[in-house]
């Protein structure tokens, strides 16, 4: 309460920072980001936005973990730079860097930008040079149902659809291609019809499988569906979204700038409570 209370009555900080910045004409802005993939179009759009509004020719570059640059690829906003041995949640120091006049260290989108929700509608550049890397996986059909049955993410697991529920659903299921995505795989699924990709593809890889080989999706919030949806291209692609609370690009509540894209949200009070007979008939 005493935060909420502090926020209120003090300037915002990306305010202060721009004022100051432009006071002094600095233009050379290094960010340090340290969390997720799905904040890149869900907040650090639109600190970039803000900053390149009020600085002419503003340079604006991301210090970053290195398992998020394929995110940052697609994020012609801002240049990035890898920092060698970042982990998530764990305390790290900044390495020696010269070259900015403006260094933000704790970027708090959550808090600086949050008059953007629901007004600003984040765009990733998608190249087309990324189109030809499914084709290392032999994938020989166009009408593949994507999934993503874990978040791979620690700090929120209640975003995970429970393990049982995916059973049944691949059980009832058994016409249809299915591919799992994922960083790694933690339950195995014993079903022929099922090509599990966990562990074997980059971020990228995930994007152009969806996008060149898979009709639909069923995703948890988390990276893939977030990018995904704010992939600025124009493509067919069906998503089915699972939630069991209000954030991601459902807080957002912007359309995707993908004219072709249907996102279905399926909401209740747990991940528990999504039934699978609720799933299927979307698909």
């Amino acid at each position: 309460m005493f935060k909420k209370f502090i926020r209120k009555i003090r300037k915002n900080p990306l305010e202060v920072i721009i004022k100051k910045a432009k006071r002094k004409n600095k233009k050379r802005f290094l960010l340090c980001w340290n969390r997720g993939l799905g904040d890149i179009p869900l907040g650090l759009y639109a600190i970039c936005k803000k900053i390149k509004e009020n600085i002419a020719n503003a340079k604006i570059t991301f210090l970053i973990r290195e398992d998020l640059k394929e995110g940052f690829y697609l994020f012609k906003e801002a240049d990035f730079i890898i920092a060698k041995g970042w982990e998530r949640g764990i305390f790290y120091k900044l390495p020696n860097l010269n070259g900015f006049d403006i260094i933000i260290k704790n970027p708090d989108p959550n808090y600086w930008v949050k008059w953007q929700i629901g007004k600003i509608t984040p765009k990733l550049n998608w190249k087309n040079s990324l189109d030809n890397l499914y084709e290392k996986f032999n994938l020989t059909e166009k009408d593949y149902i994507g999934v993503q049955v874990i978040s791979d993410t620690t700090h929120s697991p209640w975003r995970d659809w429970p393990q049982y529920k995916w059973e049944s659903f691949f059980k009832k299921i058994k016409n249809k291609k299915i591919i799992i995505f994922g960083k790694k795989i933690d339950k195995k699924f014993d079903f022929s019809n099922i090509l599990d990709l966990r562990g074997k593809t980059s971020f990228l890889d995930v994007l152009s499988i969806i996008k060149n080989r898979c009709s639909k999706v069923v995703l948890p919030d988390g990276g893939i569906l977030s990018i995904l949806y704010y992939l600025d291209i124009d493509f067919p692609i069906k998503i089915i979204s699972l939630w069991c609370d209000i954030q991601g690009i459902l807080k957002q509540n912007v359309s995707s700038p993908n004219k072709k894209l249907i996102h279905i949200p399926i909401y209740k009070k747990t991940m528990d409570d999504i039934k699978v007979e609720e799933v299927l008939k979307y698909l």
